[in-house]
């Protein structure tokens, strides 16, 4: 886990300002909801203390506005920390950006999807049980290879391959980063009404 929160891409970084309350706030609402559940968030006793999870937006082609990197801890997010993604190669392992903070350290897996898939909103989540459940088998979910892990172009790959077969909305968990899971939608209410939908199916399951 030391490298969950590090950015392992090669980052483009141009300092601009934050984008106008507009263009993030739907954005917020869901990332807000995904907080109140536990979702995003950050425990000292998880994950060395490091927070966990994020969001995005697809802006125009495959530009697209995410939370900042290590802003898990925070309930709500100032303007200052939605960065957006101008151009991403999961190939070469790059990505470009420009705004106050730094993007998520999943920013590239994020690229990947958009790139794969009409989607309009991504998110990547931490739900200890639904990842369970899913590494398990007790819930039938597409999954990334163990050898995937965190913030590398494999899982960039492995969840753009996924994308391509896999119809909208859909989750998967990535095998390879403890808890963690990915999912995309059209909108935040078909993305929060999957990951309830598998969430209480998580909570049943053997």
């Amino acid at each position: 886990m030391a490298s969950d929160g590090v950015i392992q891409f090669q980052l483009h970084h141009r300092a601009a300002p934050p984008p106008d309350a507009a263009a993030t706030a739907l954005l917020s609402t869901l990332r807000d909801a995904l907080h109140a559940r536990g979702w995003i968030g950050r425990d000292p006793a998880r994950y060395g203390g490091l927070g966990y999870g994020n969001v995005s937006r697809r802006l125009e082609a495959d530009a697209f506005l995410v939370s900042a990197t290590q802003t898990g801890h925070l309930s709500t997010l100032a303007a200052v920390a939605w960065v957006t993604v101008t151009a991403a190669s999961p190939a070469t392992n790059e990505l470009w950006s420009e705004g106050a903070c730094k993007p998520s350290s999943e920013s590239l897996t994020h690229a990947a999807i958009y790139q794969a898939c009409d989607a309009a909103f991504v998110c990547h989540i931490h739900h200890p049980a639904l990842w369970k459940a899913a590494s398990t088998g007790a819930i039938t979910l597409p999954a990334t290879a163990a050898s995937a892990t965190y913030g590398t172009p494999a899982m960039a790959e492995a969840l753009g391959q996924i994308t391509v077969r896999t119809a909208l909305p859909f989750a998967a968990a990535m095998t390879g980063h403890e808890d963690g899971l990915m999912a995309a939608a059209n909108s935040p209410a078909e993305l929060l009404e999957l990951l309830d939908r598998l969430s209480a199916e998580a909570a049943t399951a053997p």
